[in-house]
């Protein structure tokens, strides 16, 4: 990979003047203020994705030094790498609080990953103002177009941390042996926090082998060794099953898979579309070609995996970064050659920024969190809400069956089901249903909370087999409702 001096080259050279740096201060004002409603809501206690509570009682396992793989298949499953339960373990020894752990990593992670896009930016354009606006659009990106992601406790920010950063050794520099064999380091890292990032290692190889068959072997022996020896590492440490629980198999849809990157993508179309031609045309640039390559394999790598169940918008991420690091080496592009613009009038100097600012104040408007304040104010009721359902599953004798499994954490519940992963391994005839159906006839759960009540409820149903859901509505009463919460209790006890 070409260093950055040998960039620089016939580079057309240009200042940056009051006007660009007001465009630059208020597209980064604009990303601030789009992270207000996430960064707020990190500091309160209530359930904003199911997986939060899952990573909880995961961190809470290794903390009592509990294998995490230690069945093939079972009621609770654990398909992430262990390093990141490790990692929330260890750090909550100093704060006491799991979840707000979590949460703080996502967060200050991914203030990491966005400078990362700035610095890598500035890398290959050599200017600041282009790797500012990288940096402010990455964080604009990700608050406007998937905010309800956004300071959750979950491990893929803190992973595309060390992914990212090899993104950055690869292009300073051309890859000696020493310098592979780091890169080949952070990545296999990254992968033992979050698996399936597999769009930053596959792009680094393919620009390599591009450019030197014998750098790309190299790329691909190192990760041979350090893999096997993370997986070694792995088995010893948390369980014997570690590889089966990571390749556990999830029902998909190719269909799905379209369908949600149609709905991802609508709302970024502007950016996606000025990063596709950007991506295209630079294809074959050697200091830039390994962005093109990582903006497509990110792509492709986000669409396949989004045709599994229970995968959500995160599968797009590397994709925007990609954008994100794209964006600011467009903006480097159109301030260096401004004729391009001059002979349109309506087309200026600030036009591309404009234009991109314009496109995310848009998506922020239709994602529904425009509204600031008002979102702000209502975490405050949510949290009531939340202690008060969580109260009355912790006054209900025994163990619970909890569908937000954070609810039944705070409970003081013992974690002895998994609704997402058990009724997937059910339904792949891994696992079979009668057991759980055998200790809902006899009571043996003093509570079961449910997102809606069961006629609400569609079938077939991501969380429960629908004999569970037939067995909950014949031997339990509904005792508890709320706007997304229905707590049900054995009608023995009413």
């Amino acid at each position: 990979m070409s260093s950055e001096s040998s960039l620089r080259p016939g580079r057309r050279a240009w200042a940056v003047d009051t006007s660009d740096r007001l465009v630059l201060g208020l597209f980064s004002i604009f990303a601030l203020i789009t992270a207000i409603h996430p960064v707020v809501r990190a500091f309160y206690h209530f359930e904003v994705n199911y997986k939060e509570g899952w990573m909880v009682y995961n961190a809470v396992a290794v903390t009592r030094h509990l294998p995490l793989y230690a069945t093939k298949y079972g009621w609770t499953t654990v398909d992430y790498p262990a390093l990141s339960f490790y990692i929330m373990a260890y750090l909550s020894h100093f704060s006491h609080d799991y979840l707000l752990t979590g949460r703080l990593v996502s967060l200050g992670s991914f203030g990491i990953c966005c400078a990362l896009v700035g610095i890598i930016v500035r890398k290959l354009t050599g200017h600041f103002a282009p790797a500012i606006f990288g940096a402010a659009f990455c964080a604009a990106l990700f608050f406007t177009a998937a905010p309800q992601y956004m300071g959750l406790d979950d491990p893929q920010m803190l992973a595309e941390v060390f992914f990212l950063s090899g993104l950055l050794l690869y292009i300073s520099k051309p890859p000696t042996l020493q310098r592979i064999a780091l890169i080949v380091f952070l990545f296999v890292l990254g992968g033992n926090i979050k698996h399936n990032l597999l769009d930053l290692p596959l792009a680094v190889f393919i620009d390599q082998w591009l450019s030197s068959r014998q750098k790309a072997l190299q790329f691909l022996f190192f990760s041979a060794v350090f893999v096997t020896c993370s997986i070694v590492v792995s088995i010893k440490a948390a369980g014997p099953f570690f590889v089966q629980n990571m390749l556990s198999v999830r029902p998909y849809s190719l269909l799905g898979a379209l369908g949600d990157f149609a709905y991802y993508y609508y709302l970024i179309v502007v950016p996606f579309v000025a990063a596709l031609i950007w991506a295209f045309k630079e294809r074959k640039n050697t200091p830039s070609r390994v962005i093109s390559i990582f903006f497509f394999a990110s792509l492709f790598t986000g669409m396949f995996f989004s045709g599994g169940t229970g995968i959500s918008i995160n599968v797009y991420f590397g994709n925007f970064f990609a954008i994100s690091i794209i964006m600011g080496m467009f903006l480097c592009a159109a301030w260096r050659v401004p004729a391009t613009f001059v002979k349109y009038k309506f087309l200026g100097r600030h036009s591309p920024p404009l234009i991109l600012f314009a496109s995310l104040l848009l998506t922020f408007v239709l994602s529904g969190y425009s509204n600031i304040w008002t979102q702000v104010a209502e975490l405050a009721d949510k949290q009531r809400r939340f202690d008060a359902e969580v109260s009355f599953v912790k006054d209900q004798p025994g163990p619970a069956i909890c569908e937000s499994l954070l609810r039944c954490y705070d409970a003081g519940k013992p974690y002895v089901y998994d609704p997402y992963s058990a009724t997937r391994l059910v339904d792949l005839k891994k696992l079979s249903s009668a057991q759980l159906v055998g200790e809902i006839e006899t009571s043996q759960y003093g509570a079961i909370q449910l997102h809606r009540t069961l006629p609400s409820l569609e079938r077939p149903n991501e969380r429960f087999p629908n004999d569970v859901l037939d067995a909950i509505g014949h031997y339990y009463n509904l005792a508890s409702q709320d706007q997304d919460c229905a707590i049900y209790v054995p009608k023995t006890s009413r």
